[in-house]
């Protein structure tokens, strides 16, 4: 309590007392008992009222004391359950939890790792890949505060993911390896590279590299098949010293479809791991490509993103051109996209609108609205003289195709003449409109049909700057390049062939969960929640089938298979009561990608634990571990005290003693006929 409060108390204290004084006893000639009380009464009552109105307050200090985190990672895969480490890492767990000393000291959180990262409700060793960098991405976003110390428990191998020893990650890493280090000769096909489609009697470039582990001088066959065909083989050699073969060679196939193939290196004589000798690839043959073309007046780095995103499809083909120059025959693609279009684009617009060509409008500051409302009627847009910046907001909701989050609440906005936009047509927005903080339900990006005619519309320049953010974030162009090839697809293709759209990848490896991704339209081209949808998959050289049913999320239809055995399959996913269906094949492969690594890896774990300034520790070092843990000053709880004013007084208590003593003065004048 301060002094002013102390100070205000005594001067109530002091007016309650002379206002009693000078009201029963100052001047009054009956000095009786009763005026005593009654002045003692009234001088209660004034000073908790006085006391009620200055509410004095104490402070009381609240401590806190906040722990460290120390975030636990182990690896669940597969690796782990091959290499008979499950007991170690669950018996190092045991023991983490039970030291009373550490968790006094930490606040640990337990997760679990492969794929993804989740956090630990048991451990299973079975997820199919691991990757090493992901704990670390995460932990990133979702621990804020400076000091943030990782151990991480794992063989070290990695199969997919950003090599670990270039992840940026701010706190210390502790590394605990399980399993053997000890280094076998071995061979194995570490990487191949080669595009997923390609053309037929198209000269398709492959890239192997193949490592050897030894010290004697061996000489191995390189053999590539597509099936049981022999297409490329090659006698390699190999010493201490020359222990990694660079091979590039050409594929060439004349028939279209998926062709799989497996590249094979000869095992060593004493090879303790022969699964990694084998590396299987698929490549997707195509017949023809989409045509689409880019129709601008102005240069924009929006036109290089356009090009360089949706040619990552290989089954599509980019033409730029300048209005000015153009003087083809639209008829000649599949779908136009018009950027930033105005006057100049007034011909185009009307061989697009009368010969139902799908189209793609881009709008920016360079768009003549004026041109655009008078010229087709479609959409329309109020736009005013100034422009704002719109972020994307991504909607749930959207089904006319598959499609899916990136990220995009956290890309750049894009920049447009501010006004409302209006439909005249059926319309499905894909992203909505945030300006600031504020969410709109203008759309952002929308797609449309009318008749036999597709569109889409992207309100905003500077969409260059998405595919920027989202490798930033992800490292690769693959998640933005895939939205924008799901878009291109949806509209570049025949409306009467795409109301059933089905999404897989066509090789699998064996014990990996294949996923199967849906999106079916009704007659309206509108997604329809209420179709039953089924999936057959058949092996016909086992005789294997099996049917099951999609389930609906997220306006998308999925289904998942696992233990599938190895093989080829093809599916049919068939609409009830409903003649569409669509189909293809996949094929898995008997290896396991967890398999391939016959020791447990640590160097790149040694690099990185260095680099964060933390260590590494091995099988047998799980008590210098925990005891390390304890011992490192560098983590320490922090002591917060927080200071809460709380009334000294209750305010209800007070009321109701001030009106139960003015009730007694008033009774006891009453009674005596003071009043």
């Amino acid at each position: 309590m301060n002094t002013v409060t102390i100070l205000l108390i005594i001067l109530a204290f002091t007016v309650a007392l002379c206002l009693a004084f000078f009201q029963y006893i100052f001047k009054n000639k009956e000095k009786s008992q009763l005026n005593y009380w009654l002045s003692f009464l009234r001088f209660l009552s004034v000073f908790t009222l006085l006391l009620l109105i200055i509410n004095p307050t104490i402070d009381k200090n609240n401590i806190t004391v906040i722990k460290p985190n120390l975030l636990i990672a182990i690896d669940n895969s597969a690796s782990i359950k091959h290499s008979l480490q499950t007991k170690n890492i669950e018996n190092l767990v045991e023991k983490l939890k039970n030291d009373a000393e550490l968790n006094t000291k930490y606040g640990i959180s337990y997760y679990t790792f492969g794929t993804a990262l989740t956090t630990l409700d048991s451990l299973s060793f079975n997820e199919s890949n691991t990757n090493l960098s992901k704990p670390f991405l995460e932990f990133s976003n979702l621990y804020k505060s400076d000091n943030n110390p990782v151990l991480l428990i794992t063989d070290g191998n990695s199969t997919i993911g950003n090599a670990i020893e270039f992840v940026n990650y701010k706190s210390p890493v502790f590394s605990y390896i399980v399993g053997d280090t000890t280094v076998f000769e071995d061979i194995s096909i570490s990487k191949l590279n080669t595009n997923k489609n390609t053309y037929i009697n198209n000269k398709l470039p492959v890239e192997l590299f193949i490592n050897y582990t030894g010290s004697k001088t061996v000489s191995k066959k390189l053999t590539v098949f597509d099936k049981n065909t022999k297409v490329f083989t090659k006698m390699l050699d190999f010493s201490s010293v020359d222990n990694v073969q660079e091979i590039s060679f050409y594929l060439t196939s004349n028939t279209a479809g998926t062709h799989y193939y497996t590249a094979k290196i000869e095992a060593l004589e004493n090879e303790k791991n022969t699964v990694n000798n084998t590396k299987n690839f698929s490549v997707n043959v195509i017949e023809e490509v989409a045509e689409i073309l880019v129709l601008t007046s102005v240069i924009h780095p929006d036109l290089g993103m356009l090009k360089k995103s949706i040619e990552s499809n290989k089954q599509r083909s980019v033409t730029i051109k300048n209005i000015n120059d153009f003087n083809e025959d639209i008829n000649d693609y599949q779908l136009v996209i018009l950027y930033q279009p105005n006057n100049l684009f007034k011909s185009v617009f009307t061989d697009v609108l009368d010969k139902k060509i799908n189209y793609f409008v881009v709008s920016g500051l360079a768009t003549d609205w004026n041109f655009l409302n008078n010229n087709q009627n479609h959409f329309k847009k109020n736009a005013l003289s100034q422009y704002e910046e719109y972020h994307p907001f991504f909607n749930l909701d959207y089904g006319s195709f598959i499609s899916a989050d990136i990220g995009f609440s956290s890309f750049a906005p894009l920049e447009d003449y501010f006004g409302d936009i209006t439909f005249s047509v059926p319309v499905n927005t894909l992203l909505f409109q945030k300006i600031g903080t504020i969410e709109t339900t203008q759309p952002l990006l929308a797609t449309f049909q009318k008749n036999n005619q597709k569109g889409a519309v992207l309100f905003g320049e500077n969409s260059w700057r998405w595919r920027m953010n989202s490798f930033s974030e992800t490292k690769t162009f693959e998640l933005f390049d895939g939205f924008m090839s799901n878009l291109v697809q949806y509209l570049s293709s025949d409306l009467k062939n795409n109301r059933l759209n089905v999404a897989i990848k066509s090789l699998y490896y064996a014990n990996e969960t294949i996923k199967f991704s849906a999106s079916y339209l009704d007659e309206n081209y509108n997604f329809d929640p209420r179709a039953e949808l089924w999936l057959t998959v058949t092996n016909k050289t086992t005789n294997f089938i099996k049917k099951i049913p999609f389930t609906v999320f997220n306006n998308q239809f999925n289904v998942e298979l696992t233990n599938i055995p190895p093989g080829e399959y093809v599916y049919d996913v068939t609409v009830e009561n409903n003649n569409t269906s669509a189909s293809g094949s996949f094929k898995v492969v008997p290896f396991e990608v967890e398999k391939q690594f016959p020791n447990s890896n640590y160097k790149q774990l040694e690099i990185f634990s260095k680099n964060t300034k933390g260590a590494l520790y091995f099988n047998k070092n799980s008590e210098k571990l925990i005891s390390d843990l304890k011992i490192d000053t560098r983590f320490k709880s922090i002591q917060k005290n927080k200071v809460i004013k709380t009334p000294f007084i209750n305010i209800k208590w007070l009321l109701g003693f001030i009106i139960f003593l003015l009730s007694i003065e008033w009774f006891l004048r009453k009674y005596y006929g003071k009043i």
